[in-house]
Protein backbone atom coordinates (compact mmCIF):
# COMPACT_ATOMS: atom_id res chain seq x y z
CA UNK A 1 0.00 0.00 0.00
CA UNK A 2 0.89 3.81 -0.55
CA UNK A 3 1.55 5.40 2.53
CA UNK A 4 2.25 9.53 3.01
CA UNK A 5 5.43 10.42 5.15
CA UNK A 6 7.24 13.22 6.64
CA UNK A 7 10.37 11.81 8.24
CA UNK A 8 12.39 15.28 9.25
CA UNK A 9 10.51 16.94 11.78
CA UNK A 10 12.00 19.20 14.26
CA UNK A 11 10.34 19.88 17.74
CA UNK A 12 10.97 23.38 19.84
CA UNK A 13 13.77 21.60 21.99
CA UNK A 14 15.58 21.86 18.68
CA UNK A 15 17.10 26.08 17.94
CA UNK A 16 15.55 28.14 15.48
CA UNK A 17 12.48 26.05 15.75
CA UNK A 18 8.82 27.92 16.81
CA UNK A 19 7.51 27.63 20.15
CA UNK A 20 4.33 26.19 18.20
CA UNK A 21 6.66 22.98 17.54
CA UNK A 22 5.37 21.12 20.87
CA UNK A 23 4.54 17.49 20.98
CA UNK A 24 1.00 17.65 20.80
CA UNK A 25 0.72 20.48 17.98
CA UNK A 26 3.16 18.11 15.38
CA UNK A 27 1.02 14.94 16.09
CA UNK A 28 -2.44 16.82 15.66
CA UNK A 29 -1.01 18.50 12.63
CA UNK A 30 0.27 15.67 10.84
CA UNK A 31 -2.79 14.04 11.35
CA UNK A 32 -4.60 16.62 10.27
CA UNK A 33 -2.70 16.44 7.20
CA UNK A 34 -3.02 13.01 6.78
CA UNK A 35 0.04 11.25 6.69
CA UNK A 36 0.24 7.99 7.82
CA UNK A 37 4.24 8.05 8.93
CA UNK A 38 6.49 10.51 10.43
CA UNK A 39 9.43 10.99 12.56
CA UNK A 40 10.49 13.17 15.17
CA UNK A 41 14.17 14.14 14.59
CA UNK A 42 15.56 17.40 16.59
CA UNK A 43 19.36 18.63 16.25
CA UNK A 44 22.07 16.41 17.76
CA UNK A 45 19.19 14.85 20.80
CA UNK A 46 16.93 12.72 21.53
CA UNK A 47 15.49 14.09 24.49
CA UNK A 48 11.75 15.45 23.49
CA UNK A 49 11.35 12.10 22.39
CA UNK A 50 10.00 10.58 25.63
CA UNK A 51 6.66 13.03 25.38
CA UNK A 52 6.18 11.67 21.69
CA UNK A 53 6.27 8.00 23.09
CA UNK A 54 3.90 8.59 25.49
CA UNK A 55 1.11 10.02 23.38
CA UNK A 56 2.12 7.94 20.12
CA UNK A 57 -0.02 5.10 21.03
CA UNK A 58 -3.41 8.15 20.37
CA UNK A 59 -2.84 8.28 17.04
CA UNK A 60 -2.88 5.99 13.88
CA UNK A 61 0.35 7.16 12.40
CA UNK A 62 3.48 5.25 12.47
CA UNK A 63 5.51 7.86 14.87
CA UNK A 64 9.14 6.91 14.17
CA UNK A 65 12.18 8.18 16.89
CA UNK A 66 15.31 9.71 15.45
CA UNK A 67 17.30 12.64 15.42
CA UNK A 68 19.37 14.76 13.12
CA UNK A 69 22.53 14.21 13.65
CA UNK A 70 25.43 17.61 12.25
CA UNK A 71 28.95 15.42 11.70
CA UNK A 72 32.59 16.88 11.77
CA UNK A 73 32.44 16.96 8.35
CA UNK A 74 29.51 19.50 8.23
CA UNK A 75 26.66 16.63 7.10
CA UNK A 76 23.47 16.66 8.68
CA UNK A 77 22.59 13.16 8.88
CA UNK A 78 18.69 12.20 9.89
CA UNK A 79 18.87 8.71 12.05
CA UNK A 80 15.95 6.90 12.81
CA UNK A 81 15.48 3.95 14.88
CA UNK A 82 12.90 1.17 15.30
CA UNK A 83 11.88 2.04 19.12
CA UNK A 84 12.08 4.89 21.47
CA UNK A 85 14.14 2.93 24.01
CA UNK A 86 17.12 2.81 21.54
CA UNK A 87 16.47 6.27 20.43
CA UNK A 88 17.57 6.70 24.33
CA UNK A 89 20.53 4.39 24.14
CA UNK A 90 22.05 6.12 20.97
CA UNK A 91 21.32 9.47 23.12
CA UNK A 92 24.18 8.13 25.58
CA UNK A 93 26.56 7.20 22.99
CA UNK A 94 26.40 10.74 20.96
CA UNK A 95 26.85 12.77 24.48
CA UNK A 96 30.67 11.31 24.47
CA UNK A 97 30.95 14.02 21.00
CA UNK A 98 28.72 17.04 22.04
CA UNK A 99 30.31 20.06 23.61
CA UNK A 100 29.08 21.06 26.28
CA UNK A 101 28.90 25.08 25.64
CA UNK A 102 26.03 26.69 26.49
CA UNK A 103 23.12 28.16 24.17
CA UNK A 104 22.72 31.28 23.43
CA UNK A 105 18.73 32.02 23.35
CA UNK A 106 19.09 35.81 22.99
CA UNK A 107 20.30 34.88 18.91
CA UNK A 108 18.76 31.25 18.26
CA UNK A 109 15.55 31.08 20.56
CA UNK A 110 15.18 29.03 23.51
CA UNK A 111 15.38 25.28 23.76
CA UNK A 112 12.50 23.90 25.05
CA UNK A 113 11.43 20.15 26.32
CA UNK A 114 7.24 19.61 26.79
CA UNK A 115 5.89 17.11 28.62
CA UNK A 116 2.85 15.19 27.34
CA UNK A 117 0.39 17.88 27.86
CA UNK A 118 2.55 20.49 26.00
CA UNK A 119 3.97 21.68 29.44
CA UNK A 120 7.80 23.59 29.38
CA UNK A 121 9.36 21.38 31.71
CA UNK A 122 13.28 22.24 31.23
CA UNK A 123 14.60 25.15 29.01
CA UNK A 124 17.84 23.05 27.61
CA UNK A 125 20.74 25.10 28.25
CA UNK A 126 23.44 23.26 26.63
CA UNK A 127 23.65 24.28 23.06
CA UNK A 128 22.28 21.70 20.35
CA UNK A 129 23.48 24.52 17.15
CA UNK A 130 25.99 23.40 14.57
CA UNK A 131 27.98 20.04 14.82
CA UNK A 132 28.80 17.59 17.10
CA UNK A 133 32.30 16.34 17.29
CA UNK A 134 31.41 12.73 15.90
CA UNK A 135 32.75 11.59 12.38
CA UNK A 136 30.52 9.93 10.11
CA UNK A 137 31.86 7.08 9.85
CA UNK A 138 31.94 6.97 13.66
CA UNK A 139 28.54 7.79 13.31
CA UNK A 140 28.02 5.28 11.08
CA UNK A 141 29.31 2.52 13.77
CA UNK A 142 26.88 3.43 15.97
CA UNK A 143 23.60 3.50 14.17
CA UNK A 144 24.60 -0.19 12.54
CA UNK A 145 25.24 -1.23 15.95
CA UNK A 146 21.82 -0.16 17.04
CA UNK A 147 19.65 -1.19 13.71
CA UNK A 148 19.02 1.98 12.37
CA UNK A 149 18.68 4.08 9.67
CA UNK A 150 21.00 6.54 8.01
CA UNK A 151 19.44 9.21 5.87
CA UNK A 152 21.97 12.10 3.90
CA UNK A 153 20.01 15.55 4.70
CA UNK A 154 18.74 17.97 2.11
CA UNK A 155 21.55 16.80 -0.42
CA UNK A 156 21.10 19.64 -2.19
CA UNK A 157 22.75 22.13 0.21
CA UNK A 158 26.10 20.46 -0.16
CA UNK A 159 26.95 21.18 -3.39
CA UNK A 160 28.46 19.18 -6.26
CA UNK A 161 31.42 17.12 -4.57
CA UNK A 162 28.91 15.29 -2.66
CA UNK A 163 27.62 13.78 -5.79
CA UNK A 164 31.17 12.45 -6.22
CA UNK A 165 31.69 11.34 -2.58
CA UNK A 166 28.74 9.54 -2.70
CA UNK A 167 29.93 7.08 -5.78
CA UNK A 168 33.44 6.83 -3.45
CA UNK A 169 34.43 6.88 -0.37
CA UNK A 170 30.46 7.43 0.57
CA UNK A 171 29.59 4.74 -1.41
CA UNK A 172 28.73 2.34 1.75
CA UNK A 173 27.87 4.79 3.92
CA UNK A 174 23.81 5.96 3.95
CA UNK A 175 20.75 4.01 3.30
CA UNK A 176 18.82 6.89 1.72
CA UNK A 177 19.27 10.63 0.39
CA UNK A 178 16.73 13.33 1.34
CA UNK A 179 15.58 15.66 -1.14
CA UNK A 180 13.72 19.08 0.72
CA UNK A 181 10.28 18.48 -0.30
CA UNK A 182 10.26 22.16 -1.15
CA UNK A 183 13.31 22.48 -2.97
CA UNK A 184 12.81 21.70 -7.29
CA UNK A 185 13.98 18.12 -7.54
CA UNK A 186 14.65 18.97 -10.95
CA UNK A 187 18.11 20.89 -10.50
CA UNK A 188 19.96 18.14 -9.29
CA UNK A 189 17.83 15.01 -11.17
CA UNK A 190 20.92 14.55 -13.76
CA UNK A 191 23.34 14.52 -10.49
CA UNK A 192 20.56 11.53 -8.44
CA UNK A 193 20.28 9.45 -11.15
CA UNK A 194 23.44 8.09 -10.95
CA UNK A 195 23.02 7.24 -7.28
CA UNK A 196 21.67 3.93 -6.60
CA UNK A 197 19.85 5.18 -3.51
CA UNK A 198 16.16 5.49 -2.13
CA UNK A 199 15.50 9.83 -2.59
CA UNK A 200 12.89 11.00 -0.46
CA UNK A 201 11.35 13.72 -0.09
CA UNK A 202 11.08 15.64 3.70
CA UNK A 203 9.75 18.39 4.91
CA UNK A 204 12.50 19.47 7.69
CA UNK A 205 9.99 21.65 9.49
CA UNK A 206 10.58 23.78 12.35
CA UNK A 207 7.13 25.77 11.90
CA UNK A 208 3.73 23.81 12.30
CA UNK A 209 2.98 24.75 8.95
CA UNK A 210 5.69 23.30 6.97
CA UNK A 211 5.14 20.06 8.11
CA UNK A 212 4.41 18.11 4.79
CA UNK A 213 1.12 17.51 2.80
CA UNK A 214 -0.21 14.21 2.43
CA UNK A 215 1.76 14.53 -1.02
CA UNK A 216 5.02 11.86 -0.81
CA UNK A 217 4.36 8.64 -0.24
CA UNK A 218 6.26 5.14 -0.02
CA UNK A 219 5.09 1.88 -0.73
CA UNK A 220 5.00 -0.83 2.01
CA UNK A 221 3.54 -4.30 2.52
CA UNK A 222 2.07 -2.77 6.31
CA UNK A 223 2.72 0.16 8.25
CA UNK A 224 5.36 -1.58 10.34
CA UNK A 225 9.01 -0.13 11.55
CA UNK A 226 10.36 -2.96 10.18
CA UNK A 227 9.01 -2.65 6.52
CA UNK A 228 9.59 1.11 6.24
CA UNK A 229 13.40 0.11 7.29
CA UNK A 230 13.12 -2.48 4.79
CA UNK A 231 11.96 -0.03 2.11
CA UNK A 232 14.13 2.99 2.75
CA UNK A 233 17.07 0.49 2.53
CA UNK A 234 15.66 -0.20 -0.99
CA UNK A 235 18.42 0.29 -3.52
CA UNK A 236 17.31 1.99 -7.00
CA UNK A 237 18.57 -0.09 -10.66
Amino acid sequence: MKYFYDLHIHTALSPCADILMSPNNILNMAFLKELNIIAITDHNSTLQLEAIKELKDSYEMLIVPGAEIEVKEKYHVVCLFKTFDIASKFQKALNVYLDKKMHDEQIYGEQNIFDEFDNIVNNYQISLMGSSNIALLDLKKIIKGLDGIMILAHIEKYGDTIFEKLQTIYSDVFDAIEVNAMYDINKIEDKLAHLPYRIIRNSDAHQITDISEAVNAIELENLTIDDLFRALKEKRK
